[in-house]
């Protein structure tokens, strides 16, 4: 028995939400001597490599050649081209599939993925389908599904839109796996993964708290980084000295109005950018901080909310109907009520031994393990 895994849409050499679960689950397979196949980008193999997922008698690589188009074309057009290597792939499969015990696992909604799955499915019997993230409404964006705000459509939505209708057409043939119970009705044979994603927890330290509040994120629409700087000046009148932590990059036109805001409302003083920063440093940072803000208007999970509940830090959130997930460590307050907000971290710096404590064990309760002995039993009917 094998298990072929489907990323062939992979792009860049950062990973995704999605990309960091797969890494996870191959390696809790592995750990339980079971082979995996691993079909992806050349510069897949490379990123996963890196992270630990080296090949040996357990974990084997198909490789397509893809950086290449990356470079030249817009990532749309390099999808297409992925397409042309899917004859050569399936002669590589055919005689290499157990139908009867093989498990083929899909790991993401974007075509690439659902359409070579489509491909070779006749020859596998066990199909699974990963679903991370509903598509927001074309004509509101990420930004504005929740806040009820009118966008103008994007290609990057419309493009999204269209990966999940064909997703949900040809997942009807297997099962679906979602991380959260907010997706659970859009499908009908549909599993909901209680404890997806997992965190190291660190150890206690004595952190010097040199920040009240810490933001942690790409900058990008759908993260609500504008509403910051109203929530901060709301802040400043119950603490004027209050202190923020800025980690992250990414837009820089949102960058340029984030910081411009920053400058108009006379905040300068009150906030630390340290930009882009890696994983193990990250972590040191966060730790100087005593509660995480996390007014994102769409997500599909949370993963930074729940490193910061493992470093000790509560969470303050826009209530998105992802979030039913947490069910301790995270106060929600209505989407854009900015002033309940502050009034929230406020609530949180009163109380913040006993608010970092709960949000520390209840992240406790995540772990990769346990995400995959969840995937296990649902592949082996356990």
């Amino acid at each position: 028995m094998k298990i072929f895994h489907i990323e062939f849409a992979k792009i860049g050499e950062g990973i995704s939400g999605g990309e960091k679960c797969m890494i996870e689950i191959v390696k809790f397979f592995k750990s339980k001597g079971i082979v995996n196949i691993l079909l992806t980008t050349d510069n897949g193999k490379k990123t996963y490599e890196k992270l630990g997922l080296i090949e040996d008698d357990l974990l084997k690589y198909i490789t397509i050649s893809t950086e290449w188009s990356e470079k030249k074309f817009h990532i749309f057009i390099s999808y297409v081209i992925r397409l042309f290597y899917f004859r050569k792939i399936k002669r590589l499969l055919q005689n290499k599939i157990d139908k009867k015990n093989d498990i083929l696992i899909c790991h993401s909604d974007f075509f690439p993925n659902t359409l070579f799955s489509f491909y070779i499915s006749k020859f596998i019997k066990k199909k699974y389908y990963w679903f991370h993230m509903l598509a927001p409404d074309i004509f509101k964006g990420f930004e504005g599904h929740f806040t009820k705000k009118f966008h103008f459509p994007t290609f990057r939505v419309i493009h999204y839109k269209l990966n999940q209708i064909i997703f949900k057409i040809i997942s009807k043939n297997g099962v679906v796996i979602t991380n959260s119970p907010f997706y659970k009705g859009l499908f009908k044979n549909v599993y909901n993964i209680n404890k997806y994603s997992g965190i190291k927890i660190s150890e206690q330290k004595n952190n010097i708290k040199k920040y009240d509040i810490a933001f942690l994120g790409r900058f990008h629409k759908q993260k609500g980084l504008l509403e910051i700087p109203e929530i901060l000046k709301i802040l400043k009148k119950y603490k004027s000295d209050i202190s923020l932590l800025i980690i992250g990059g990414g837009d820089k036109k949102i960058e340029k109005i984030f910081f411009n805001k920053i400058s108009n409302l006379n905040l300068n003083e009150n906030v630390k950018y340290v930009g882009i920063i890696s994983s193990d440093k990250k972590f040191e940072y966060l730790r100087q901080a005593k509660v995480f803000i996390f007014p994102s208007y769409y997500e599909s999970f949370g993963q930074s909310a729940l490193e910061s509940m493992a470093n000790g830090l509560p969470v303050v959130a826009y209530n998105l109907p992802v979030f039913s997930v947490f069910k301790k460590g995270m106060i929600k307050v209505p989407i854009l009520d900015n002033k309940k907000f502050a009034k929230s971290i406020l609530y949180s710096l009163a109380n913040l031994e006993k608010l970092s404590k709960e949000a520390r064990e209840y992240a406790s309760t995540f772990s990769w393990d346990k995400t995959g002995q969840e995937i296990y039993d649902i592949l082996f009917k356990k």
